[in-house]
């Protein structure tokens, strides 16, 4: 689409051969999201608040609504002026950068035509010979410097430039059209620079500082002086003809500010209203400075080098890098809407901005120009009238005031006005060429308003709001409806199109014309279902992805014969179609027919039905994300619903109930019933609900050969199969046979598993029509099965349980019989009678049994036991009463010994450590004396370090005196040389004198100047031996420091050896030394290891006293608890006695 332009300015504007009709806007914003639904609470308070506004008198409600509508009124005011106001002044601004799109096209086409022109001169003799001399190094003659001097004067005149100059491949002027700056380096910005290494013309602006114009002295714009100037250069490269190689380059420049012919041309270009501008960025500071500006307002009233533009949009444009940028700011009293855009130089830098600004006067100027229109054509039966009654008198100038007439008319906005071109004279084909610009203007501008009604259309399509119904569980688009058939004849007067309709896809692929809109003479195609097949899946897919299908002439393609027998009926001669989709799926297609006469279709054209197709598939996304959003809410609610009654339905045919009455209320469908297998797999109808005037089902015995073998394992698993239609799913012949007496069209079909095994089917049929399942049904179905085979499963788990309940208290009841019986039986062993049975049985209370008496012969052989053990222990006691009281004695005696040995391990351990603390001094002494001969090795090693240096700086400064002595020698030579010079020339003035005696009086000056020449050689002579003394002596001191820095290397290689030497001495001793050490080492190591061991034994002496001092005192406590063990066993064998084991 293209923005409209005010009607002022609606006209073709031809500037460097490129039309301009209008501008590319970016595609409206998406709808806003619908509002949200209104919860209960909501509808509560808004009750209550009807109920208030009810009980309120009838005056207080008149005030009341008059108050609302009056708010309400003020309210549409302001809305309706708001949105006035940002569309104009969008507009505006769209306006704006159109404009300042022009104004950067004639700053760029200036500079392309110097650029032209200079490739020009590039190739002129003059200009290659003087470039090919000045590489040589050769000057320039006379005769080739005017005339290049006159061809760069000619162009500065000729293209009104300030730099016109010719620069040599070493960087300096060779000519150049202003002061004479010959053989001075000129390198604007490292431009030149550029050009030579890559030859190719540059064209950039740059800013140039003040010095620089000073320097070249160019005649400058007026006004304009002391201050950096924005320029626009071309650099050419002037190559050696017939190779590639660059031998100068081609520098022209001119400066922009004050430069009105850029920015006014502008201005003019649209109907000489608005401000033109050019401005100055410093980058390093980023402040702005006007350069050049150019401003008419709406009164034709010019003015120059205004700065009206805010800083603020200038440092946006700037740092938007290239983009347009739009803002406003007010001049006077008036607004202004500007638009800037950055203009980088060659670096990418920011050097100026272009500016392009018109006042927000739009909705004032059409009224102007609407008094003005008025004014116009009462000006002209004015004129028409004088030029009658002057017909006579202005017979000549007629024709040409007649001219002026029109064009101010069609100025002044009078499109409909055309002049006379009857005449074959030079006026009238100037009037016919004024003829054919005015119907280019009006076509461009019925153009124009018909994309800004195309665009206006597009835009009320996004402002439309719907509420959907959901019904049934279907989409009822009834709001649509009316919508689509609105939208498409608009569309269609807005297109030019003979028919315009949708034709809309059935999920089965079957397509109908669901909505259309048609002009007068064509007939209507609505509600005819099309199968067209010539529509294969693979282009279905292929609208999918946004293909787009043209006819422009029916007779001129080929097409498939029923495809074309279907247009030829349909009267088409001409088509357009675009697919319009919902939520990624093809809903239908958007048709365009022509049907009185072939039609080229446009770029617009079809730009304009995509973003139709656009509208229309946003509000089917948003209806269809609504109406599914219903359904999964409803369905949800349902399942919840189902799943709470069924969880508390116990018996079978009240849970199939539930489950069949709520799934067909869930999913509108006409049948749902609870299909059940027996063993053989052979399946019976045992629950139903079913829409009044179909056949019922229930009861029904259905066997199916074939499901056993290919369907239960599916089944099983959880597979759920929906048939949108049961005709065309490729079911089997016996399958369809027994869905036929239902009257099925369409199934849905779950799997009801109970404990891992396929118990039925849940199934839903839908008979008035073939109908295509979603997935939200297919969900819903699925979970419902899933909740009936879980409340059966746990009906199941109930009854089984109930059964093991009364299992366990039968069993219980028997076992307190029995656990009665055997208590009866074992109760004399509680008196310590060992020899009672119980009776086995075979229960559990037979195992008990057996058990006690397995204990009870244990205890009594215990009890045996225990008998003999303590008449043992009495005989046994009595025996070890001595042998305890012998081990005492003889504990303490060892105890003694004991600590008489501990005693002398004592000292032995003390004299042990005394060594082992000498030999660790000894250890750290020599470690202090290892550490010391390190340091001194250390100090050794810098101390030939630093020799080495000596040595090394000794050898350089000999070589050094060595090249001194050689220099020596060359200035001896040259003082010779010298010498001998001096002899010879006072030789010659000698012969120059002697020839001027000769010569009498003529000869006399030159006389003189011999004398003064042999004065000078006799000088140069005696200066000469002086050098040649001084060299003398320095070369014999030369020869004595060399030899002395020969000798003091010597000296230093000696003092280095004496040094390394006392280093392997150093070295020694520390090996030495470091044997002593580990000696030492080992002596101390060993003697803490004894004092260790030492004290190791005078431990374990101590613990074995203590152990002896334990032992005697347990001995004690031994023969103390002998006797106490022998009353024990004298009443254990008194205990025992009382248990009757025979």
């Amino acid at each position: 689409m293209k923005t409209p332009m005010k009607p002022e300015n609606i006209q073709q504007l031809s500037v460097n051969n490129k039309q301009f009709s209008g501008v590319k806007i970016s595609p409206p914003p998406p709808l806003s999201p619908s509002p949200p639904l209104s919860t209960p609470d909501s509808r509560r308070q808004s009750r209550s608040l009807w109920q208030r506004f009810s009980d309120l008198p009838i005056t207080q409600k008149t005030q009341l609504a008059t108050a609302l509508m009056v708010v309400a009124i003020g309210g549409c005011i302001g809305v309706g002026y708001a949105s006035l106001v940002s569309s104009l002044r969008s507009q505006l601004r769209y306006q704006t950068q159109s404009q300042l799109a022009v104004t950067a096209l004639n700053y760029q086409r200036d500079l392309e035509d110097m650029g032209l022109d200079f490739i020009t001169q590039a190739d002129n003799p003059t200009i290659i010979n003087a470039a090919v001399n000045s590489a040589k190094g050769k000057p320039l003659s006379p005769e080739l410097r005017n005339r290049l001097k006159s061809i760069l004067d000619s162009e500065l005149k000729i293209r009104k430039l300030e730099y016109a100059t010719l620069v040599g491949n070493d960087g300096r002027i060779i000519v150049n059209a202003n002061a004479d700056r010959a053989g001075q380096v000129f390198e604007p910005k490292k431009l030149v620079n550029q050009v030579f290494k890559n030859p190719q013309q540059l064209r950039t602006s740059e800013i140039v500082p003040w010095l620089e114009l000073t320097l070249e002295k160019p005649l400058l714009p007026e006004g304009f002086s002391s201050q950096d100037a924005l320029i626009r250069y071309t650099i050419t490269p002037v190559k050696l003809p017939g190779s590639q190689k660059v031998i100068g380059a081609l520098v022209s420049g001119d400066i922009v500010n004050r430069n009105l012919s850029i920015v006014e041309q502008t201005v003019e270009a649209f109907q000489s209203v608005g401000y033109s501008a050019i401005y100055l960025h410093q980058t390093s500071t980023g402040t702005f400075s006007l350069a050049t500006s150019f401003g008419k307002t709406e009164m034709r009233q010019p003015t120059m080098n205004l700065d009206w533009v805010p800083p603020s949009l200038l440092a946006e444009a700037v740092a938007a890098k290239g983009k347009a940028v739009s803002g406003r700011g007010l001049v006077g009293k008036r607004n202004y809407t500007f638009s800037a855009k950055a203009l980088p130089n060659s670096q990418g830098n920011t050097v100026a901005v272009l500016v392009f600004g018109d006042p927000e006067l739009a909705l004032e100027q059409i009224i102007k120009q609407n008094l003005l229109l008025q004014l116009g054509l009462s000006g002209v039966a004015l004129v028409i009238i004088l030029g009658v009654t002057w017909a006579i008198a202005k017979a000549i100038t007629h024709p040409i005031k007649r001219l002026e007439e029109v064009t101010e008319a069609f100025a002044q906005g009078n499109y409909q006005v055309r002049a006379n071109d009857r005449n074959q004279d030079e006026l009238g084909r100037l009037a016919k060429a004024f003829n054919r610009m005015a119907e280019s203007i009006v076509t461009n501008n019925d153009r124009i308003r018909q994309e800004t009604e195309l665009f206006r259309f597009l835009s009320e399509l996004q402002t439309q709001d719907f509420t959907l119904s959901v019904t049934d569980g279907e989409n009822t688009l009834k709001p649509l409806e009316n919508w689509f058939s609105r939208a498409l004849a608009k569309a269609r007067q807005l297109l030019g199109a003979d028919r315009l309709l949708i034709y809309r896809f059935a999920p089965d692929g079957r397509g109908t014309i669901d909505y259309e809109s048609f002009g007068s003479g064509v007939s209507s195609t609505l509600n005819q279902q099309i199968g067209d097949a010539c529509i294969p899946a693979e282009l279905l897919e292929a609208y999918r992805v946004d293909r787009v299908a043209m006819i422009n002439n029916l007779s001129e393609v080929t097409l498939d014969p029923d495809h074309l027998e279907l247009l030829t009926r349909l009267g088409v001669q001409a088509n357009l179609v675009i697919p319009i989709l919902n939520q990624g799926n093809l809903f239908g297609l958007l048709i365009a027919h022509q049907c009185f006469s072939p039609r080229q279709w446009e770029e617009r054209d079809i730009n304009f039905l995509k973003q139709l197709s656009t509208q229309f598939q946003v509000i089917l996304n948003r209806l269809s994300l609504s109406h599914q959003q219903a359904i999964d809410a409803r369905l949800a609610q349902s399942l919840k619903t189902i799943t709470q009654r069924i969880s508390g339905a116990f018996d079978l045919e009240n849970l199939f109930a539930i489950a069949v009455n709520n799934c067909r209320e869930a999913l509108a469908t006409d049948r749902v019933i609870v299909y059940c297998f027996d063993e053989n797999w052979k399946g019976t109808v045992t629950a139903e609900s079913v829409r009044a005037g179909y056949p019922q089902a229930l009861g029904a015995l259905i066997a199916d050969p074939c499901f056993a073998e290919r369907y239960v394992e599916k089944y099983r698993q959880g597979r759920v199969q929906a048939t949108t239609n049961i005709q065309t799913a490729g079911l089997t012949q016996c399958h369809l046979q027994q869905l036929e007496p239902f009257g099925v069209k369409a199934n849905l079909v779950a799997p009801i598993v109970v404990s891992e095994q396929l118990y039925g089917l849940l199934i839903a049929h839908h008979c008035e029509s073939p109908r295509y399942w979603d997935q939200s049904a297919i969900d819903f179905m699925t979970q419902v099965a899933i909740q009936v085979g879980v409340a059966l499963e746990r009906a199941n788990l109930l009854n089984e349980q109930v059964e093991n309940l009364e299992q366990q208290r039968q069993a219980k009841e028997r076992l307190q019989q029995q656990a009665l019986a055997l208590l009866m039986q074992v109760e004399p062993i509680s008196r310590g009678d060992l020899t009672v049975r119980a009776k086995v049985t075979p229960d559990e209370i037979g195992t008990i049994a057996d058990s006690y008496n397995a204990t009870v012969q244990n205890l009594r052989r215990i009890v045996q036991q225990v008998q003999q053990a303590s008449h043992q222990l009495s005989t046994t006691s009595d025996k070890n009463e001595l042998s305890i009281q012998s081990l005492a004695s003889e504990a303490l005696r060892q105890v003694e010994e004991i600590a008489q040995a501990s005693q002398k391990l004592q000292a032995m351990s003390d004299s042990i450590k005394t060594v082992a603390h000498n030999a660790q001094n000894t250890l750290e002494a020599f470690s202090q004396a290892s550490q010391t001969v390190e340091e001194g090795e250390m100090v050794i090693n810098q101390t030939v370090e630093g020799m080495m240096s000596i040595r090394e700086t000794v050898t350089q400064a000999a070589e050094k005196v060595q090249h001194l002595s050689s220099a020596s020698e060359q200035i001896s030579k040259a003082v010779s040389l010298i010498s001998r010079f001096a002899a010879q020339t006072h030789l010659l003035a000698l012969k120059a004198s002697i020839e001027a005696a000769r010569a009498g009086e003529e000869g006399r000056g030159f006389a003189v100047i011999a004398d003064e020449v042999r004065t000078l050689a006799a000088q140069s002579a005696e200066a000469t031996a002086e050098i040649e003394a001084l060299v003398s002596n320095i070369q014999g001191e030369t020869k004595e420091v060399a030899q002395a820095m020969t000798t003091g290397r010597e000296q230093v290689m000696i003092g280095s050896n004496l040094v390394e030497q006392t280093r392997h001495s150093l070295n020694q001793m520390v090996s030495t030394s470091e044997q002593i050490q580990q000696l030492v080492k080992s002596i101390s190591q060993a003697a803490i290891a004894q004092s260790e061991a030492s004290e190791t034994v005078t431990q374990v002496m101590e613990e074995v006293s203590a152990i002896a001092h334990h032992t005697s005192s347990s001995a004690k406590s031994v023969s103390n608890s002998f006797k106490d063990l022998l009353t024990v066993a004298h009443e254990l064998q008194t205990s025992v006695d009382q248990f009757k084991v025979n």
